[in-house]
């Protein structure tokens, strides 16, 4: 079955070949770079963001890694510190013993008494140079120490700060990706509501009821004033109209009449 395939492959890309000649490595390139575009256009933020979170995540082995290194070098530091400190003590001691030996051989006895042991002068000069000879062999050992110390403490100090600046840069990456979360959800936010669409139709509708509505009670208020008129119904918000006496008499005089009683008691009543 493998043979099968592999045979047809080589057999597609002769045709390929064939078919498309010098520009088949141009066609397959664009293809690929096609097919990558379209892969990474469908790549959400979310997911880029969680490939972000992963990638944040791998870096924590390393620096625990580190982190036990400034651990291990940080004790063995204050090991020799300890160790250093011990033997200059103990040479502080050799120093008293040799100096309080060598005051004695300063003068010219030949003999010495020491917790009750006597030695002769010989002995005690023998023993000084003795005591002498491993106290500048233990200088040098403390002298050697403390060059070790002063390069461990140097390249703690180095190990150190490197830790301090990965702790610090992948401090700064977990703000960003907080950042970029807090960013992503500001623009879902205003896209979801820019995406919210109101039919202007709908709403153009809804003005025309209530203008129908409004017209149809108007028209309605109108028939009941023109029904109270109708109906003879006694105006009581309209004021009377006063007769002008001075024009009835000037048509009584003007066509010859004389005034009715009636009108004339209105005209009485009037004034």
């Amino acid at each position: 079955m493998f043979k099968k395939v592999v045979i047809g492959s080589m057999a597609a890309t002769l045709v390929a070949g064939f078919v498309l000649g010098k520009d088949m490595f141009s066609y397959a390139t664009t293809a690929c770079n096609n097919v990558r575009e379209a892969v990474k256009s469908e790549i959400t933020p979310e997911f880029e963001l969680d490939v972000i979170r992963n990638e944040i995540d791998k870096l924590m082995p390393e620096i625990r890694q580190h982190m036990t290194v400034v651990a291990e070098q940080s004790v063995d530091v204050k090991d020799l510190e300890r160790e250093i400190a011990s033997r200059e003590e103990r040479l502080g001691k050799q120093k008293d013993a040799i100096l309080a030996l060598r005051d004695d051989l300063a003068g010219s006895r030949d003999k010495f008494t020491y917790r009750h042991v006597s030695y002769t002068r010989g002995e005690v000069e023998s023993d000084l140079a003795q005591r002498f000879e491993g106290f500048r062999a233990g200088e040098e050992a403390v002298n050697r120490d403390r060059q070790i110390l002063a390069a461990q403490r140097q390249t703690l100090q180095a190990n150190q700060k490197k830790l301090d600046g990965m702790l610090a840069r992948k401090q700064e990456l977990v703000v960003s990706v907080s950042q970029l979360e807090a960013r992503l959800k500001t623009i879902q936010a205003t896209e979801a509501v820019n995406s919210i669409e109101v039919d202007d139709t709908k709403l153009s509708r809804v003005e025309n009821m209530i203008k129908a509505l409004n017209h149809s009670l108007d028209v309605r208020e109108s028939m009941l004033e023109t029904e109270g008129n109708v109906l003879g119904r006694i105006p009581v918000d309209e004021e009377d109209d006063v007769l002008d006496t001075d024009v009835i008499s000037e048509i009584d005089s003007h066509f010859g009449r004389v005034a009715d009683e009636t009108v004339a008691e209105a005209t009485s009543k009037a004034l």
